[in-house]
């Protein structure tokens, strides 16, 4: 019990110790209660994290995805590999890092190429640690198909990969946010396309029919993942 209570200590101590900023979204406050009430292997933050590279519009927007359907059972590995139509090169910018990636991941023998792909996972790291996980390459094809269905305008990524720490944090400023949420599997992006409605993106990736899509008007993306076919 004394060294559970010292864990828990020390989580707290470390997220409270990040510089406080106004706003409603408390992103340096994180509870014993909010612990208990999230995963049971959620990680404590190593003490290098800094929340301050988190802002309050980021923050905002990884709270308007609620993600419903995400609690579910684990599925044993990844989803497999599947071809939707892509042509195999894939053009990101991400909204955050201010980062591009424009890469060939898929050979002309239709052979996934390693390096491109590990840029990919590098492109989709967690914001918070900087921490790195595997993207299913039917997510890769999935973001491929979705960028040539609108006439091959580079997508711009607002979250990729969450850690278990930023989640956690997340989850403690909102109850709505999804405790075990597909992007913490690096199954998941949230995306826009400038020029393109996010009504039509929805309903570009909707006749995918690869995944979840979630439709965020308000807020202006779309949340894709290649778990279960759903809508919200």
């Amino acid at each position: 019990m004394k060294t559970r209570n010292a864990i828990l200590l020390l989580a707290i101590t470390l997220l409270t110790a990040a510089p406080a900023r106004s706003g409603s979204f408390g992103l340096n406050i994180l509870t014993s209660e909010d612990i208990k009430a999230g995963s049971s292997d959620l990680a404590i933050p190593a003490p290098e994290a800094d929340l301050s590279v988190i802002d309050e519009p980021e923050a905002a927007s990884y709270l308007a995805d609620s993600e419903p359907g995400a609690d579910m059972p684990e599925k044993n590995g990844a989803p497999a590999a599947a071809r939707l139509g892509g042509d195999g090169m894939i053009k990101l910018y991400h909204e955050w890092s201010k980062e591009s990636l424009e890469v060939r991941y898929r050979d002309e023998h239709g052979r996934y190429i390693p390096e491109a792909m590990a840029r990919i996972k590098h492109f989709m790291r967690c914001r918070l640690t900087g921490r790195e996980m595997d993207v299913p390459s039917k997510l890769v094809e999935l973001l491929d198909i979705i960028q040539e269905k609108a006439g091959g305008r580079t997508i711009t990524v607002l979250c990729g990969y969450r850690s278990p720490e930023l989640n956690g944090a997340l989850a403690g400023a909102s109850g709505a946010l999804a405790k075990n949420s597909l992007h913490m599997k690096g199954w998941a992006a949230d995306i826009r396309i400038d020029g393109v409605r996010t009504s039509a993106l929805r309903d570009i990736a909707r006749a995918v029919l690869a995944g979840g899509v979630g439709y965020y008007p308000a807020d202006g993306f779309v949340h894709v993942d290649v778990g279960p076919v759903r809508s919200w």
